[in-house]
C-alpha cells in the first residue's frame, strides 16, 4: 500500500505507514467511535512511554487515507448545541488489515531510542554542573508525573470495569511494563544525579552535613601507638 490514498480496499502484501496502524490500533483497542482529537488524547496516554504519538493533523491525514481504503468509517455527530464533528470506527476490513500487520511484522524490526536527556548528560562537560543537574531534575519530575498518570489510568480503568475485559489484557500488560520502566528510570535518574553530584570534589570538602571525625587505624603487632597531640 503506497502513500496514494486512492485505492478502495487494502490488498494483501501492501503496507500502511506505522502511524496508520497506530490510528487503527487506538480505534480497535478502545472499541469506540472517536474524533481525531480523542484519538490524539488516547494515543498520548497509551503510547507516550514507548512510541511516538502523532499530531492531530497527522491523525486526520491517516484517517482520510484509511477512509478512502475502506478501513474505517465515519459519521457526523453534534458536540454541544453548535459544533459538529466526525467520529470514526474501524471496519471489518480494517480489523483484518490490523490483525495481518500484527501477525506478520518482522521480528528483526529495529527499536530506535532517542533520549535527549541522556545525550545532554553525556555531553555534560560542555555545560555548568547546575545546568546538567537541572536537565536531570526536569526529567525526574516528568517521570514522577508519568507514574502518577499511569496509576490514575489504571484506577480509572478499574472504576469503569475495563480491568475485567479480556480484550484489553494485552494493553494492560503493556501498561504494567510501562509502569515498571518508569520506576526503573526514576531509580536510574536518581543514581545518575548522585553520580554527577559526586564529580564536585571541591564542593564535598565543604559539605558539613555530617561531622568529620578522625580516622584511627588499627595498630599492627609491635607498632607503638601514636602520641596524643
Amino acid at each position: 500500500m503506497t502513500d496514494d490514498p486512492g485505492g478502495a480496499s487494502a490488498e494483501p502484501g501492501e503496507a500502511l505507514p506505522a502511524t496508520a496502524y497506530a490510528v487503527l490500533g487506538i480505534l480497535s483497542v478502545n472499541d469506540e467511535e472517536l474524533t481525531p482529537s480523542e484519538i490524539k488524547v488516547r494515543a498520548d496516554f497509551a503510547f507516550q512511554h514507548f512510541y511516538w504519538s502523532p499530531a492531530v493533523s497527522h491523525i486526520r491525514r491517516e484517517l482520510r487515507r484509511l477512509l478512502d481504503m475502506g478501513l474505517v468509517e465515519e459519521r457526523e455527530i453534534a458536540i454541544g448545541q453548535v459544533r459538529r464533528s466526525q467520529v470514526y470506527q474501524t471496519t471489518a476490513e480494517g480489523e483484518r488489515v490490523l490483525t495481518r500487520w500484527v501477525s506478520t511484522s518482522p521480528p528483526e524490526e529495529t527499536v530506535v531510542v532517542k533520549n535527549s536527556v541522556l545525550l545532554r548528560v553525556y555531553l555534560g562537560d560542555k555545560a555548568p554542573m547546575d545546568t546538567v543537574l537541572a536537565v536531570i531534575d526536569a526529567r525526574l519530575k516528568e517521570v514522577e508525573e508519568a507514574i502518577d498518570d499511569v496509576h490514575w489510568g489504571r484506577r480509572r480503568g478499574a472504576e469503569l470495569g475495563l480491568d475485567q475485559e479480556a480484550a484489553l489484557r494485552f494493553p494492560r500488560a503493556v501498561s504494567e511494563y510501562k509502569l515498571r520502566s518508569l520506576y526503573f528510570e526514576q531509580g536510574n535518574l536518581r543514581q545518575l544525579r548522585d553520580t554527577v553530584v559526586g564529580f564536585d570534589t571541591e564542593g564535598f570538602k565543604h559539605d558539613d552535613r555530617l561531622a568529620r571525625g578522625p580516622v584511627r587505624r588499627r595498630r599492627r603487632s609491635g607498632e607503638a601507638p601514636d602520641r596524643e597531640p
